[in-house]
């Protein structure tokens, strides 16, 4: 199924979209800095789908988790943490949680075809 190979990249997916919905549902705009967490988010959802899980397993959750971190610095940056911005932190939190428990795998297969035998 699409989950077991996939999944990782969908919860990262699934809470970037939540992190729009909040930025909006929050004062009914998006601000400079709700912008900046709403691209880190969709950068962590890339990000976590295109690096493989085949060398380093906990690779995509250590990016979403460094993600999240700069996702959090943007509110203690700009105008420290306000009663609403504990929600987006809430949110970067539960990403990397997601991210770590959600299945995740990658097939080797060689990029192109291996060279033919030396004769």
């Amino acid at each position: 199924m699409w989950m077991d190979k996939y999944g990782k990249a969908f919860a990262a997916a699934a809470l970037a979209i939540v992190t729009v919905v909040h930025s909006v549902l929050s004062d009914n705009r998006i601000a400079a800095q709700e912008g900046v967490q709403i691209a880190i988010a969709a950068v962590t959802a890339i990000s976590v789908w295109l690096v493989p899980a085949l060398d380093y397993p906990k690779m995509k959750t250590v990016i979403a988790m460094l993600l999240a971190g700069l996702n959090v610095l943007t509110s203690l940056i700009v105008d420290g943490i306000t009663s609403a911005d504990w929600t987006q932190v809430v949110i970067a939190v539960f990403t990397v949680a997601a991210v770590g428990a959600a299945p995740a795998r990658s097939d080797r297969t060689p990029v192109h075809d291996p060279p033919p035998p030396a004769v």
